[in-house]
């Protein structure tokens, strides 16, 4: 045998070792628990209502979490501390996430910043793509923005340590390079755009995506302070607490029953890395009322234990929270010609009905919204709700698009959130797909045709987005470097109108 062969193969083994990623600890059983027995039905009802509006965020983020780096046979299981990559567009075949956008490749992941930091790098970008690495935690705040409209296409890095982390930084990062994130646990991703969608197009997002990495500090420095390419990390499982239905509930807003809730609620209050908001009054005196519906420290809310009175009231507050949760987020979005703008102008962080109501519609959304704001469209120019059995059209003047520094797009979605099967594959309009000629304009109009059938007109077809064979559908536009008039909601955003 060659001696230089087996020094290389031995090298070459302990340093796979090295990145092999040592398993996390599981964390101890906890006691079972029920609803205190002198609570009456309402307030029973009363107390599932008040869970709903503080926790769907968070609970969401957690069955998330699960889905990503716990579920193994599940299609997006990638491990903790690790990216994975979606190297094409989402289609209507994902259905792990609600509201995606369909102009962006995405990598992503859950990371654990309990035991050490993570560090973050991205290449320099050439030719004016967009990009953005943002990371958020479990109330889906955006603490982390970087990329093309935020720190410029130079080559970067970044370390993000928790909110409890001491310890000796590494050598060479400055202070602006440091970021403090306000949990343990966080979800990052990476949105690299599309334009042209031809093959050189791809190509080029493909090898900015290759370039980003997010890992663990002691991996990175293990390999010589550079990143370690992804195919060579492995997946390594989480080992947070669960229960028997999250294999079940992958998408909370439409799959989770009211018990499911109550215990995925009950997990997050007693997951050592979703670090609570130690500031927040509110979020205090929320968690002292919710004790005596089984959702406190060192306990775990079982099911098994409801009387069916309880689990009469537990389904009553919690199909009201909802309903409740909806309304507020309406309510607390601005009106923008017809259309409900999200926008930072208008965002309380402490009203929990209208944060429940934004992760029912559409859980993650970006607050801040600064890289981008979203407004929903559901009911047309006569303010009708929106109805797959009708056919719709939206004017855009070109001398008046949405006024943008990156680009905007126009998804439509089935009423739980999922892009629409169909036989073209397109699934949303882009400001750059118009400006490549893929979409027809006539005399400065770009008509955009909304309905299930393909239209017999040509030119029609041409500009078609298809909806659901039936049933209530929605729109949400997205607006990627909002000006002014996108964050105010004074732009007269084009509204529906129904043609049959």
């Amino acid at each position: 045998m060659n001696a230089s062969w087996l020094r290389h193969a031995c090298t070459a083994f302990l340093a796979l070792a090295c990145l092999q990623v040592q398993a996390q600890p599981a964390p101890p059983p906890l006691a079972p628990a029920g609803i205190d027995a002198r609570l009456t039905p309402a307030r029973i009802e009363a107390l599932t209502r008040q869970a709903y509006f503080w926790g769907l965020q968070q609970t969401g983020f957690y069955e998330l979490r699960y889905v990503f780096t716990q579920a193994e046979k599940m299609p997006a299981y990638r491990g903790i501390n690790r990216l994975a990559q979606n190297r094409q567009l989402f289609t209507a075949k994902e259905r792990f996430a609600t509201t995606p956008n369909a102009s962006t490749l995405y990598s992503g992941g859950f990371f654990d910043l309990s035991r050490q930091p993570v560090v973050v790098t991205s290449p320099k970008v050439e030719g004016g793509r967009y990009w953005s690495i943002q990371a958020l935690d479990q109330y889906a705040d955006w603490f982390f923005m970087v990329g093309s409209q935020f720190t410029g296409n130079a080559p970067q890095r970044y370390l993000i340590v928790g909110p409890d982390w001491k310890g000796t930084l590494p050598e060479g990062f400055r202070g602006t390079e440091v970021v403090r994130a306000p949990s343990d646990a966080f979800a990052i991703t990476l949105r690299v755009a599309v334009t042209t969608r031809d093959a050189a197009d791809f190509a080029s997002a493909h090898r900015l995506m290759d370039g980003v990495s997010v890992e663990p500090l002691d991996r990175w420095q293990r390999n010589g302070g550079k990143p370690v390419p992804l195919a060579e990390v492995p997946k390594q499982p989480a080992s947070y607490r669960t229960f028997a239905r999250m294999a079940q509930i992958p998408d909370v807003a439409n799959a989770m029953t009211a018990t499911d809730y109550l215990q995925l609620a009950s997990l997050v209050i007693n997951d050592q890395t979703l670090t609570l908001r130690k500031d927040s009054v509110s979020e205090r005196d929320t968690l002292r009322a919710l004790a005596p519906l089984g959702l406190r420290k060192g306990v775990r809310f079982d099911p098994e234990r409801l009387t069916p009175a309880q689990r009469s009231a537990v389904q009553k507050g919690f199909e009201a929270a909802r309903t409740e949760a909806r309304a507020a987020f309406s309510a607390a979005q601005i009106d923008m010609n017809g259309w409900k703008l999200q926008s930072s102008l208008f965002h309380d962080s402490n009203d929990y009905k209208a944060r429940a109501g934004a992760a029912d519609i559409a859980w993650g959304s970006p607050v801040p919204f600064q890289s981008h704001t979203i407004a929903y469209a559901m009911s047309d120019a006569q303010g009708k709700p929106l109805d797959s059995a009708r056919r719709y059209t939206m004017t855009l003047d070109m001398k008046n698009l949405p006024p943008v520094t990156e680009f905007w797009e126009l998804p439509v979605y089935d009423d739980s959130g999922y892009f629409v099967d169909n036989p073209i594959d397109r699934y949303s309009v882009t400001s750059y797909q118009v400006a490549a000629g893929q979409f027809t304009v006539k005399d400065g109009k770009l008509i955009l045709y909304f309905q299930h059938d393909r239209p017999s007109d040509p030119e029609q077809a041409r500009n078609w987005l298809p909806l659901p064979a039936n049933g209530p559908f929605r729109i949400a536009a997205r607006f990627y470097g909002p000006k002014a008039p996108l964050i105010d909601g004074t732009y007269a955003m084009p509204q529906l109108q129904r043609q049959n």
